[in-house]
């Protein structure tokens, strides 16, 4: 019973769609949070039992403000929430081993707890930011320290432990700085060669273009925007013409400049909406967001015109490349999978008419 209600707690406010790292931050924050409650709890009523009332009710004060922090985070589960919840959480840490070593807490042992504020400063602030908390709070501490005659302590230390709690207290920041830094440049490192595998497992390393892979994404998305909104798009399945007899005569490197021109002149010629990618082989599918068939026929035809215009040069010779469009709408009658199957028939039947022309999945029907 323990534990499953533990590892509740612990996961308040995290969420699958938020990154690895704010999910880790957030478990970390309610860890955090659950330790200063359960230490700061049983530390608090231990000294109210022993009549130290303004330490116990200090302590107990920062078993709720952790609590509080926690709640928060759970309450409102985005960076607002989450920044607020970190602030309040290391604010109230800074505020009471300030106060212990105002103090002396129990038996003058108060300053023996400031080294836990390093690590989690540097944690949830980040290197730049735990830095600059930690430089504010050991100018504090050496102020309070070594103002002349003890001023601004309740109790006394020896000029030897004041000394050597500042410098051990700056080494614990050094350290804490160092590894934080370290992690974040790594953590930045990893973030890139992710990102860089990601987008080489998505797109096509000749044209650049969504691969069939990425493009299944992208259509999820797509699909998902038109259940929510009903407003039909349309797929636009295009082939180059004769693409073998190009390869045959000409050598593959020359079919993949073919392939890359066509991949251009498509890219040109929609909207910063639409979508285009390479579907395999030297086969290409547009996706046309919130367009009928016949909005997106007249831009077919728009570029197998341009297409069939163009002229590129191969082994200094001059040719013409055409290619096949198969349409398809996809709304409430027709599904994805059966809009690519109709859109393959129309551009088959493109093929088989003769070439170079558009045709329409609804004109077969």
């Amino acid at each position: 019973m323990f534990k499953p209600a533990t590892s509740l707690f612990l996961k308040r406010g995290c969420h699958p769609e938020f990154d690895e790292e704010t999910n880790r931050r957030i478990l970390v924050v309610n860890l955090f949070a659950l330790v200063g409650i359960s230490i700061t709890l049983v530390l608090g009523i231990s000294s109210l039992m022993k009549g130290g009332w303004a330490l116990g009710f200090s302590l107990l004060s920062a078993s709720l403000l952790f609590f509080l922090a926690s709640q928060i985070q759970a309450a409102y589960p985005n960076k607002i929430g989450q920044m607020v919840s970190v602030y309040l959480l290391t604010g109230c840490l800074m505020g009471l081993e300030t106060y212990l070593v105002v103090s002396g807490g129990h038996n003058n042992t108060g300053p023996l707890w400031i080294y836990i504020l390093p690590p989690v400063a540097m944690f949830f602030g980040g290197f730049k930011r735990g830095l600059m908390v930690m430089a504010v709070f050991t100018l504090l501490i050496v102020i309070i320290l070594f103002t002349p005659h003890d001023a601004l302590l309740f109790t006394s230390y020896s000029t030897d432990f004041k000394s050597r709690l500042i410098l051990s207290f700056a080494t614990v920041t050094f350290l804490s700085a160092f590894y934080e830094y370290s992690r974040e440049r790594t953590f930045e490192l990893m973030q890139k060669l992710s990102d860089r595998y990601e987008q080489q497992a998505l797109h096509d390393t000749l044209t650049s273009l969504p691969n069939r892979r990425g493009m299944q994404q992208l259509l999820g998305q797509e699909i998902k925007r038109h259940q929510r909104t009903r407003s039909a798009f349309t797929l636009i399945l295009v082939d180059v013409d004769k693409f073998k007899e190009i390869n045959d005569t000409y050598g593959h490197g020359n079919g993949d400049i073919v392939l890359q021109r066509t991949a251009t002149l498509l890219r040109q010629n929609v909207r910063r909406q639409d979508i285009v990618c390479r579907w395999g082989g030297e086969e290409f599918l547009m996706v046309l967001p919130e367009t009928g068939e016949q909005s997106a026929y007249v831009l077919a035809e728009k570029i197998r015109n341009t297409l069939a215009k163009t002229s590129i040069w191969l082994e200094q010779k001059e040719i013409k490349v055409t290619a096949c469009f198969g349409l398809c709408e996809i709304n409430e009658e027709i599904s994805l999978n059966r809009g690519l199957s109709l859109a393959d028939k129309a551009l088959y039947k493109a093929k088989q008419t003769g070439r170079n022309k558009v045709v329409c999945a609804s004109v077969m029907q």
